[in-house]
Protein backbone atom coordinates (compact mmCIF):
# COMPACT_ATOMS: atom_id res chain seq x y z
CA UNK A 1 0.00 0.00 0.00
CA UNK A 2 1.15 3.56 -0.66
CA UNK A 3 2.21 6.33 1.58
CA UNK A 4 -0.64 8.21 -0.08
CA UNK A 5 -3.11 5.40 0.18
CA UNK A 6 -2.57 5.30 4.06
CA UNK A 7 -2.83 9.37 4.73
CA UNK A 8 -6.05 9.07 2.73
CA UNK A 9 -7.53 6.22 4.66
CA UNK A 10 -6.17 8.06 8.00
CA UNK A 11 -8.05 10.93 6.92
CA UNK A 12 -11.49 8.63 6.22
CA UNK A 13 -10.68 7.65 9.66
CA UNK A 14 -10.61 10.96 11.42
CA UNK A 15 -13.60 11.73 9.53
CA UNK A 16 -15.61 9.63 10.72
CA UNK A 17 -14.60 9.93 14.28
CA UNK A 18 -15.69 13.69 14.15
CA UNK A 19 -18.95 12.68 12.53
CA UNK A 20 -19.51 10.80 15.63
CA UNK A 21 -18.48 12.91 18.29
CA UNK A 22 -20.97 15.26 16.30
CA UNK A 23 -23.76 13.29 16.69
CA UNK A 24 -23.00 12.02 20.09
CA UNK A 25 -23.10 15.70 21.35
CA UNK A 26 -26.11 16.52 19.42
CA UNK A 27 -27.93 13.46 20.76
CA UNK A 28 -26.80 13.95 24.22
CA UNK A 29 -29.50 16.78 24.48
CA UNK A 30 -27.40 18.62 27.03
CA UNK A 31 -28.22 21.99 28.27
CA UNK A 32 -25.83 25.16 27.17
CA UNK A 33 -24.06 26.66 29.78
CA UNK A 34 -22.64 29.62 28.08
CA UNK A 35 -23.78 33.36 28.56
CA UNK A 36 -25.71 32.93 25.49
CA UNK A 37 -27.45 29.28 26.33
CA UNK A 38 -29.22 31.28 29.45
CA UNK A 39 -29.60 34.03 27.99
CA UNK A 40 -31.42 32.18 25.31
CA UNK A 41 -33.62 29.95 27.69
CA UNK A 42 -34.29 32.95 29.78
CA UNK A 43 -35.25 34.82 27.21
CA UNK A 44 -37.95 31.70 26.29
CA UNK A 45 -38.85 31.63 29.71
CA UNK A 46 -39.94 35.53 30.11
CA UNK A 47 -43.69 37.26 29.41
CA UNK A 48 -43.49 40.32 28.02
CA UNK A 49 -45.31 43.24 25.97
CA UNK A 50 -43.72 46.94 24.63
CA UNK A 51 -43.35 47.98 28.44
CA UNK A 52 -41.88 45.79 30.44
CA UNK A 53 -41.30 42.05 31.74
CA UNK A 54 -43.68 40.38 34.07
CA UNK A 55 -43.11 37.10 35.25
CA UNK A 56 -39.43 37.68 36.56
CA UNK A 57 -40.63 36.38 40.18
CA UNK A 58 -42.32 33.18 38.70
CA UNK A 59 -40.84 29.59 39.44
CA UNK A 60 -39.44 29.00 36.09
CA UNK A 61 -37.59 31.67 35.81
CA UNK A 62 -36.61 31.95 39.22
CA UNK A 63 -35.11 28.08 38.85
CA UNK A 64 -33.51 29.34 35.84
CA UNK A 65 -31.13 31.64 37.40
CA UNK A 66 -30.72 29.89 40.28
CA UNK A 67 -29.29 27.35 37.23
CA UNK A 68 -27.39 30.46 36.22
CA UNK A 69 -26.25 31.32 39.28
CA UNK A 70 -24.59 28.12 40.19
CA UNK A 71 -22.99 27.27 36.83
CA UNK A 72 -21.28 31.26 36.10
CA UNK A 73 -19.83 33.55 37.74
CA UNK A 74 -21.36 36.88 38.79
CA UNK A 75 -20.53 38.92 35.93
CA UNK A 76 -21.84 36.61 33.41
CA UNK A 77 -25.00 36.41 35.24
CA UNK A 78 -25.36 39.74 34.71
CA UNK A 79 -24.27 39.42 31.03
CA UNK A 80 -26.57 36.87 30.31
CA UNK A 81 -29.72 38.60 31.91
CA UNK A 82 -28.90 41.45 30.56
CA UNK A 83 -28.72 39.55 26.87
CA UNK A 84 -32.15 38.38 27.34
CA UNK A 85 -33.59 41.31 28.40
CA UNK A 86 -31.88 43.52 25.53
CA UNK A 87 -33.45 40.64 23.41
CA UNK A 88 -37.38 41.37 24.60
CA UNK A 89 -36.70 44.89 23.07
CA UNK A 90 -39.06 46.13 25.90
CA UNK A 91 -38.89 49.80 26.69
CA UNK A 92 -38.19 49.75 30.48
CA UNK A 93 -35.20 47.66 29.94
CA UNK A 94 -33.76 49.20 33.45
CA UNK A 95 -35.88 48.31 35.71
CA UNK A 96 -36.42 44.60 34.23
CA UNK A 97 -32.27 44.43 35.04
CA UNK A 98 -32.93 45.73 38.04
CA UNK A 99 -35.53 43.28 39.33
CA UNK A 100 -33.66 40.26 37.65
CA UNK A 101 -30.49 41.33 39.73
CA UNK A 102 -32.24 41.64 42.42
CA UNK A 103 -34.24 38.54 42.21
CA UNK A 104 -30.19 36.74 41.69
CA UNK A 105 -29.01 38.06 44.81
CA UNK A 106 -31.81 37.01 47.09
CA UNK A 107 -31.21 33.24 45.93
Amino acid sequence: MKRTDQERIAREIGRQEKKARIQEKRAGDKEDTSVSGYAKRLETALMWDDESIYNLADDVVLELLMEMKQDLTDRYCEAAIKRAIKKTDVRDKDAAVGEAMAALASI
